[in-house]
């Protein structure tokens, strides 16, 4: 009798990438081609082990795919990609942070996990005071330019392990958190508590799960409820607090967003933080099982007050 072994989520991946077409298509087939290089690329990453070379190296070879499947769609459209998931308001933000750790220290050290296309890493730069550093699993050395030798090409955790502890005054990762497999994330954020220094602080910006799905999946398959892409695990408001307090961090200050800016609430923050994520909890448990119907979710709706986006400021 014939045997017949079944496919690993690795060997589907590499059959997937072989069957990639940076032609010229209809928008739909774009959106269709990265969703299966995106759902293949992420079962991969999740079978491999945590830390692994394999691991890394599958997340090198997906992020290099989808960049290339991203920017061919932009040129077809005669479109240019500046930035991901950057914008004024996180500038607004990070000037008003840098700020008041000038209030404590002259020199600042800046580190962005996953910097892209530089955007932010090339504004806080502007800023007096400031020592920017780095990373991605994938650079554009050339769009990066004078920033780029400051910048890593590893995964983030390889990435950490070339930082001194104590080292960095103001982490910022915006849309990253979520590309983390869960199974790293614990150790992960550990590390990065370690290279904070005494008055050092995390800024995770991130995809609230409630409002998801955040990635391809919300083109390619709007019905679905979770993100089923890259972005491995999408957090709600109240796990990113969760997640960071089991890595010994705890919320500082408050942040929302408003369209072009960022309020700060320093005095108050850690209190309207978990306020706000104990409120959120609630929310979630009680709508997160609710159908959704003619395209439209209550759940969305009901979880509108909190905000698309999650912003979690941290420290020791």
């Amino acid at each position: 009798m014939r045997s017949y072994m079944k496919e690993t989520a690795k060997e589907a991946f590499e059959r997937c990438l072989q069957n990639v077409s940076l032609e010229e298509k209809p928008d739909a087939e774009w959106v269709a081609q990265q969703y299966a290089v995106e759902q293949a690329g992420a079962l991969a990453i999740k079978e491999a082990a945590p830390f692994s070379e394999e691991r890394e190296r599958i997340t090198r070879q997906c992020y290099e795919m989808v960049d290339r499947l991203i920017q061919a769609r932009s040129r077809q459209k005669g479109q240019s990609v500046a930035a991901y998931g950057a914008g004024e308001s996180f500038v607004d933000l990070l000037d008003q942070l840098i700020r008041y750790l000038h209030t404590k220290k002259p020199e600042i050290n800046f580190f962005e996990a996953g910097v892209g296309t530089g955007y932010i890493l090339r504004a806080v730069h502007q800023f007096g005071g400031v020592h920017v550093s780095g990373c991605d699993v994938c650079l554009d050395r050339q769009l990066l330019g004078e920033l780029s030798s400051c910048c890593i090409e590893k995964t983030l955790y390889a990435a950490l392990g070339e930082l001194k502890d104590g080292s960095v005054d103001l982490f910022y990762w915006n849309d990253v958190m979520e590309h983390l497999p869960e199974d790293e994330m614990e150790e992960t954020l550990r590390q990065i508590a370690k290279k904070l220094s005494p008055e050092g602080l995390l800024v995770t910006v991130t995809p609230s799960r409630g409002m998801g799905p955040h990635d391809i999946t919300k083109l390619a398959a709007p019905k679905e409820r979770e993100a089923k892409g890259l972005h491995l695990r999408e957090y709600c408001y109240y796990e990113v607090v969760e997640q960071n307090q089991r890595a010994g961090l705890q919320p500082r200050i408050y942040a929302v967003r408003n369209g072009d800016t960022c309020c700060l609430d320093f005095e108050q923050g850690e209190a309207r933080s978990l306020a706000h994520a104990a409120a959120e909890k609630r929310c979630f448990r009680l709508c997160k099982n609710i159908p959704v119907i003619g395209g439209k979710s209550i759940r969305k709706r009901m979880m509108c007050r909190f905000g698309w986006k999650a912003i979690v400021i941290c420290g020791k």
